[in-house]
């Protein structure tokens, strides 16, 4: 089930938005990630490709460049729930 209009330009989704929001979303779906692995990734993949993008660093798949503060974030959130 696709929920977006299609042909809809992506990069005016209010989910694709640089915000503290977005950036907030991208931050538990990748806890989400860490923690379900390739299962939630299918759901998310399919629903909307672009939520596996990182908002600061623009690598997909929930992959991050050293140095990005999203996975600065992620590790500081696993090692709080240790």
């Amino acid at each position: 089930m696709n929920l977006c209009e299609p042909g809809k330009d992506c990069n005016n989704c209010p989910l694709m938005n640089h915000t503290p929001e977005t950036r907030r979303l991208a931050l538990i779906l990748n806890l989400a990630y860490e923690k379900f692995g390739d299962e939630f990734y299918k759901i998310v993949e399919f629903q909307c490709p672009n939520l596996t993008v990182c908002p600061e660093c623009r690598i997909d798949d929930f992959v991050h460049v050293e140095g990005c503060t999203l996975d600065r974030l992620l590790g500081e959130a696993e090692d709080n729930e240790r």
